[in-house]
């Protein structure tokens, strides 16, 4: 399999640019578009057929719940533990706003939390009288350190701890079983956001042994967007509702989660054709070749004054790059410099501004070649830096 520019054409990305930020929306391959595009003809041309003998439960077996279980296997679990979501916010959501928190309850997360999710947890915490117990990782990060922060963050009042496989804005590949044995002690839930985990780094959910499990199928497993999973485990199944109330929430989870109104089901249906895609790019020259894309992206962008946010051992297929400042960033440093990247060169990069730091998120995907970061470091040269500053920006 040869990986790089030469794999461009299996996308529909618009030729003549470059596309360094997979982790925020993903890109589809042609021949899953094309898969999804049939399911669509399909369910046009006999719409009853189509929701009433593929999706709705009111059978043994649906073509839903097959596509279920191909990614139950792909994950590591049981085919009833798994029920579809349209992103990993949806699925934390369900599992948030389905539990009963009292005053003095602590709900767990930490300072490299989603957004959307941190909202979503003070939300819940208004409305209940809970509180959010915010864990703060080393700067900078190491695994030992995260691991003891969670260790000493969690108390009896600790009843669900929201934690990260891989960050979102540091692109942190966290050491997750080691977290989920430290916040166990006292007996708190687990809910792990993985939204940038399936398809990206091996998962043996039975294995991790965590309450609830989130993740985007439509990012590193190349699935159609709206495609994502919820896996919950036995002894919390009856706890998992979807948020969506409708006709067979009787049902209990995971037929409940299958069909929640008339809705496009066709990204979900596809998933089978996303894995096949997956599996035949081989996993391991796959995950090969994404590490050496980043450690060459280190060595360049070290030459710009850019540091990652954390050694190699945090590292994964994504990694953000401290930029130099010469004072504290801001969002709008950050927005300027991914508006300026795409407008002048035709690159697009994620920055986000962290603790008053600027940082700089490169995805390494197999459709990513080497001239594509020569072109990042060289678009960053042009605009000055390693000596431009966010007053410049």
């Amino acid at each position: 399999m040869t990986f790089g520019r030469a794999m461009r054409p299996r996308f529909a990305l618009e030729a003549g640019a470059v596309f360094l930020n997979h982790g925020s929306f993903g890109a589809c391959p042609r021949e899953v578009i094309a898969e999804q595009e049939r399911l669509r003809a399909a369910m046009e041309a006999q719409p009853d057929a189509f929701f009433r003998e593929r999706i709705m439960p009111t059978r043994d077996r649906t073509e839903l719940r097959g596509a279920a279980g191909e990614l139950a296997g792909f994950v590591g679990t049981a085919p009833e533990r798994i029920a579809f979501v349209e992103n990993a916010t949806a699925g934390v959501q369900a599992v948030v706003r389905g539990l009963a928190f009292a005053p003095g309850d602590e709900i767990l997360l930490t300072d490299h939390t989603y957004n959307a999710v941190r909202l979503i947890v003070e939300e819940r915490c208004r409305e209940t009288g809970a509180r959010p117990r915010v864990v703060t990782f080393p700067w900078p990060a190491t695994a030992e350190g995260i691991v003891e922060a969670f260790a000493a963050a969690t108390t009896p009042r600790v009843r669900l701890a929201v934690l990260d496989h891989i960050t979102s804005p540091t692109a942190l590949g966290l050491p997750l079983a080691r977290i989920v044995e430290a916040v166990r002690r006292h007996g708190a839930r687990v809910l792990v956001d993985g939204a940038h985990a399936v398809g990206h780094v091996p998962l043996a959910l039975e294995a991790l042994g965590a309450d609830w499990y989130v993740s985007n199928a439509h990012k590193w497993l190349y699935a159609p967007r709206g495609t994502a999973f919820l896996y919950a485990a036995p002894a919390v199944a009856e706890l998992t509702r979807p948020p969506l109330t409708s006709h067979f929430i009787g049902l209990g989870f995971p037929q409940s989660f299958d069909y929640v109104a008339t809705r496009d089901y066709t990204a979900w249906l596809a998933i089978p054709a996303a894995i096949r895609f997956h599996a035949g790019l081989g996993a391991e020259a796959a995950a090969r070749y994404r590490e050496k894309l980043i450690a060459f992206a280190t060595e360049r962008l070290d030459t710009l004054g850019a540091r990652p946010v954390a050694g190699p051992d945090l590292a994964c297929a994504m990694r953000s790059f401290v930029l130099p400042q010469d004072r504290a960033a801001t969002q709008d440093d950050a927005d300027a410099l991914m508006k300026s990247l795409w407008a002048r060169h035709r690159i697009q990069a994620m920055a986000v501004a962290f603790g008053g730091r600027l940082l700089l998120r490169v995805s390494a995907q197999v459709y990513v070649g080497d001239e594509d970061v020569e072109a990042l470091a060289g678009a960053l040269a042009a605009d000055g830096w390693p000596a431009r500053t966010a007053e410049a920006a």
